[in-house]
C-alpha cells in the first residue's frame, strides 16, 4: 500500500473529498492515479495552511468556542483552507459580535403583588400591538418580576385596577366628575371597550365592567428598558438597587 493510501486511511480531518476517497479505499482497496494526485495536492495545501499565522479577525474566528453553527462552519473552512473571503469574514465577525454583545439576563420569579409601574410611550406601544389593544396601557399592576438585565426589567402584569387622579390609560389628569369617579376618561373607556357612564349612579357598574375587561385581557409579559420605567411603586422596587451589584 503506497504512502498516499496510508495517509488517507489514517486521515482524521473533515475534508469532504478525502473522506470520500477514504470510503473509496474501503470499498475498492485503492485509488486511481488521478485520485492520488488530487489527494496529494490537498495534503500539500493543508501543510502550507498550517504554517500561516492568523491575525486580527481570522484569529477571532479560529479561537471561537461558542455554539453558533454558521460560525463553526466558517471556522472549519478556515482550518481547512487557511483563508476566507472578505464576505465570509465580515458575516462571521458580525455573528460573533452579536453573540458577545448579548445582554446578561438574571432570570427570577419574584411575586410582586400590589406593585404598580408607570411605563413610557414606547413600551405602551409595544404592548398595544403585541396584545391587540385599542389603547396605550400606561399603568400596570405587576404580578411577577421575571428578570433583570443591565438596562431593562422583565415583568408579568395586568392593567391596573387602582384609581387615582390621572387616567389609568393615557395618564392625563382627570378633571370632570365622571372621569374622577371612574378613573378613566370617556375616550379611553371607549377604546378599552367599556360602556361609559351617563350618571354618577352608574359608577359601580362601570367599575365591574372595567374589572371584567382587565381579566379578559389578562396577564402580559414584557420588558421595560430602565429609561422607560417612569415609576415603580411597591416593595419589590428595591430589586432595582440590588440588581446594580449583579452587573
Amino acid at each position: 500500500m503506497n504512502d498516499t493510501t496510508t495517509k488517507v486511511k489514517n486521515y482524521k480531518g473533515n475534508n469532504s473529498f478525502i473522506l470520500k476517497m477514504k470510503d473509496s479505499i474501503n470499498r475498492y482497496g485503492s485509488l486511481t492515479v488521478k485520485q492520488r494526485d488530487a489527494v496529494e495536492r490537498i495534503f500539500n495545501s493543508t501543510k502550507e495552511v498550517k504554517q500561516v499565522e492568523l491575525t486580527g479577525d481570522l484569529k477571532r474566528i479560529d479561537s471561537y468556542e461558542g455554539s453558533n453553527s454558521f460560525v463553526l462552519d466558517i471556522k472549519s473552512k478556515l482550518k481547512q483552507y487557511g483563508k476566507l473571503s472578505d464576505k465570509q469574514i465580515s458575516a462571521t465577525i458580525k455573528q460573533i459580535d452579536k453573540e458577545e454583545n448579548q445582554p446578561v439576563v438574571r432570570k427570577m420569579n419574584v411575586p410582586a403583588i400590589g406593585d404598580t409601574i408607570k411605563v413610557g410611550r414606547k413600551v405602551s406601544d409595544v404592548l398595544k400591538k403585541k396584545y391587540d389593544l385599542q389603547f396605550l396601557p400606561i399603568f400596570l399592576d405587576i404580578t411577577r418580576v421575571l428578570g433583570f438585565s443591565e438596562k431593562a426589567v422583565q415583568f408579568r402584569g395586568k392593567l391596573t385596577i387602582k384609581r387615582g387622579s390621572i387616567c389609568t390609560c393615557c395618564a392625563r389628569t382627570l378633571t370632570d366628575e365622571f372621569s374622577m369617579l371612574t378613573g378613566l376618561g370617556k375616550t379611553c373607556a371607549k377604546n378599552l371597550g367599556v360602556p361609559y357612564i351617563t350618571d354618577a349612579s352608574q359608577a359601580d357598574k362601570f367599575r365591574e365592567d372595567y374589572m371584567k375587561r382587565v381579566d379578559e385581557i389578562g396577564e402580559m409579559e414584557f420588558w421595560v428598558p430602565l429609561s422607560q420605567l417612569k415609576d415603580w411603586q411597591g416593595k419589590t422596587s428595591m430589586l432595582m438597587k440590588i440588581s446594580k451589584f449583579w452587573f
